[in-house]
């Protein structure tokens, strides 16, 4: 029944010779232990309940006859077997009162004629008391006389008077006294009800105790399941004198330890994956500086030509576009920059939300009008940019540089699958989420448009549909843009909105993407 055990944890030795790796499982279960079974544990409760409702009902019984002894009480055969003393008693009397028959009995006292003259029989067992009277009477008998009917015994005697007396009795218990027998429940009835109040009494203690003691035991399971569950991996499981409670404990101090080294494994992974795309993202700055730097040289040095008119005006047109094209080079290795700063904090764990300030929406239409103009510039797609006058006033409080490369991608996505031209509107429009007014920004494009797969899953992590808006540029679209996108307007309380363009006649002739930002 009873188990000894010594549990030995396993250690590894380092190339150093020192103990690396597992140690022992705790070193609470170094050591040797008595565990009892949990089957143990029950029986020795349910002996606690038997032996508790033993002791019950023994004090009930014992208070009952202590009643008996001390004349509280007749016995359950009292009335039967004193029944014809109790009339002989009446019959010397003369006369019949409460006072002279025993409590034991209930009684009628009935005149020659029929006539009820005084009794305290109810109703049913009056009309049984008056069908004995009749055979005492058929008999012609004067010595009283007992009959039986249905558990209950009828004693007949006939008076000096000419009447009759009949006294009833059960074979239950009484009191020695009227007062208590009107007032009390039957003796027997209370000595039933207080060994079952005390019965349940009993049980109760007796489980409340059990699941205590119980619930103490397995405390080490909870705490160690709770800590587990957060992640605090740096404890050493406890241990129970139960046999499958502390089995459980022992499973889960391995689990404890393999998900630690499984979590120790993953960061240490994790922090090697941080530290090769920092240093890459690191090495990545130089280049681009060198690129950033030569390409404003020489959109500084294409301007300085054309203005001072070394060329003729076709040469100082073709500077000109050089230039241009020089500075939306420099701009772009500008953002390149910056991203790859954000990278390298990302990777350091160091990267945070940017802080988010209220800014004029005139404002942050101007500015990301100047930042997309680039895209279409390099693709030769026309770009058509509509402010509405209506954003004078307003402001939103945002996250300047998620909102712009939020916009960037929707206008690259569509810069990418334009035939001709692209369409982006700045305007107030009421809030989808609600009544409050919002920062509307809507980019159009006159390519082949959404499918119907896309329009309710285009702005899903790394979806991609062949059949929509397929084409050369489709190779280099990895379903990111719109999710970022997507994920910029959610963290800023704003929606998006894919749509088709659609002609007359119902076929398509673009596509249109809507983003919303809840006005300051």
């Amino acid at each position: 029944m009873f188990e000894e055990r010594e549990v030995v944890g396993t250690r590894e030795e380092g190339a150093d010779g020192a103990r690396t790796g597992k140690a022992d499982v705790t070193d609470a279960r170094a050591r040797r232990a008595w565990r009892i079974p949990l089957s143990f544990l029950i029986a020795r409760y349910f002996f606690y309940v038997l032996a508790a409702l033993a002791g019950v009902w023994l004090v009930a019984f014992t208070a009952f006859s202590m009643t008996l002894n001390a004349g509280l009480v007749y016995s359950a055969n009292y009335g039967a077997a004193h029944a014809n003393e109790a009339i002989a008693a009446v019959q010397e009397a003369g006369s019949v009162n409460e006072a002279n028959i025993p409590s034991a009995y209930r009684y009628a006292h009935v005149a020659h004629d029929g006539t009820v003259l005084a009794t305290d029989l109810s109703a049913e067992r009056l009309r049984r008391a008056l069908d004995a009277t009749t055979s005492f009477r058929s008999e012609g008998t004067s010595s009283p006389q007992t009959f039986g009917m249905e558990g209950t015994t009828y004693s007949v005697g006939k008076l000096a008077d000419g009447t009759f007396c009949i006294l009833t009795s059960t074979y239950m218990p009484e009191y020695t006294t009227r007062e208590l027998r009107d007032t009390l429940p039957n003796p027997q009835n209370l000595m039933i009800a207080a060994g079952c109040a005390g019965s349940a009494l009993a049980v109760a203690l007796i489980a409340r105790r059990a699941s205590s003691v119980l619930t103490g035991k397995m405390l080490p399971l909870t705490d160690a399941a709770e800590r587990i569950g957060k992640e605090e991996l740096d404890f050493a499981v406890g241990t129970s004198n139960v046999r499958q409670i502390d089995d459980v404990l022992a499973a889960m101090e391995r689990m404890r330890y393999s998900l630690a080294d499984s979590l120790e494994a993953r960061w240490r992974a994790e922090q090697a994956q941080r530290d090769q795309i920092a240093a890459l993202a690191h090495d990545l700055k130089t280049p681009l500086t060198v690129v950033c730097a030569n390409a404003e040289f020489v959109a500084e040095e294409m301007q300085d030509l054309t203005k001072l008119g070394a060329c003729n005006q076709l040469a100082n047109s073709a500077f000109s576009d050089v230039a241009a094209a020089a500075q939306d080079a420099a701009q772009g290795c500008k953002q390149v920059d910056r991203y790859v700063q954000l990278l390298i904090e990302a990777s350091r764990g160091k990267a945070a939300e940017g802080a988010r300030q209220r800014i004029d929406a005139a404002s942050l239409a101007e500015h990301l009008e100047r930042e997309v103009v680039p895209l279409a510039r390099t693709t030769g797609v026309e770009l058509r940019v509509i402010r509405d006058d209506a954003l004078g006033g307003a402001s939103v409080f945002i996250e300047a540089q998620a909102v712009e490369r939020a916009v960037a991608n929707v206008v690259s996505n569509a810069v990418d699958h334009a035939r001709s031209r692209v369409r982006i509107a700045f305007s107030l429009a009421e809030h989808d989420k609600g009544s409050a007014r919002a920062l509307a920004i809507d980019v159009e494009d006159d390519g082949p448009g959404f499918s119907p797969a896309a329009l309710e899953h285009g702005c899903e992590r790394f979806f991609r549909d062949d059949a929509s808006r397929t084409g050369a540029a489709s190779g280099t679209h990895y379903g990111i843009g719109l999710f970022a996108a997507a994920e910029t307007a959610r963290n800023h309380n704003g929606t998006i909105e894919l749509a088709n363009l659609t002609n007359p006649d119902g076929s398509i002739r673009g596509a249109r993407v809507t983003l919303q930002l809840p006005l300051a």
